[in-house]
């Protein structure tokens, strides 16, 4: 008794320009994420560092003008 799942795979090949184009476009999102993490992500960070410098910096001015 033979798998009748052999007779429905086929046996050609996937041409090597498909995988080129394939392994391209991947790239190319891949690209695009790294440069939204960069300019999106990595901004809202670092204003959120500078935003907490600010308020630690204004506390203490604070706390001495109410002393």
């Amino acid at each position: 008794m033979s798998n009748p799942f052999f007779d429905i795979d086929p046996d050609d090949k996937v041409p090597e320009s498909l995988k080129k184009a394939i392994v391209s476009e991947i790239d190319t999102i891949r690209n695009t994420m790294e440069l939204v993490t960069l300019y999106v992500g990595h901004f809202f960070s670092a204003a959120g560092a500078m935003a907490s410098n600010e308020l630690n910096k204004a506390v203490p001015n604070q706390d001495k003008t109410s002393s």
